[in-house]
């Protein structure tokens, strides 16, 4: 990651793992499929970090409570592990990178696809848009927002990322508020 995807030279990686061609090959098949595997791990590290098991809410105040609770451990574990906070701003850097994190960032869609049934059927999320249009509007705001926080990680203290990571749920609560009846 000292390199960025892009500038990151699969030989340069594996002079400094100590690692053949060969041995590397056995595990991966290149560049894009080690990149994938490290962000693959580094993920299953950072949901377990975080707990980051779907909420159970019965109500929808409840749903955005621990919902900006799960983003709040999400910032404090980034906070507390330089490493996962390199490797997140990776994951933005280019088209390279995007292209290799298409399997992750589809499991990550379809659990934003979840928090969203979850959030519909406390009455936190509306439902009187075609789900495909509400879920793709959702996870790009949710999108843009990570790559926001990403590019601005080393210039925020803890007590400003913690209240931009509360504010941006709020954000993302005020967009899938179910739509208010009108008289």
């Amino acid at each position: 990651m000292a390199h960025g995807f892009e500038g990151a030279s699969l030989n340069r990686i594996l002079s400094a793992a100590g690692m053949s061609k060969g041995q590397a090959y056995y595990y991966v098949a290149d560049k894009a499929e080690l990149f994938r595997t490290v962000i693959e791990r580094s993920l299953q590290r950072l949901a377990k970090a975080i707990d980051a098991g779907f909420p159970e809410p019965t109500t929808a105040e409840e749903f955005w409570q621990q919902t900006a609770a799960i983003f709040a451990r999400l910032t404090l574990a980034l906070q507390q592990d330089d490493n996962l906070a390199v490797l997140a701003r990776g994951i933005y850097e280019g088209p390279g990178a995007q292209a290799a994190l298409t399997e992750p960032l589809a499991r990550i869609r379809a659990q934003s696809d979840r928090l969203i049934a979850i959030g519909q059927s406390v009455g936190a999320i509306r439902t009187d848009l075609p789900q495909t249009l509400l879920a793709d509007v959702l996870f790009a705001a949710a999108r843009e927002i990570d790559r926001w926080f990403a590019a601005h990680w080393p210039e925020l203290d803890k007590d400003e990322a913690l209240l931009l990571s509360d504010e941006a749920v709020g954000m993302i609560a005020a967009m899938a508020a179910p739509r208010q009846a009108t008289l």
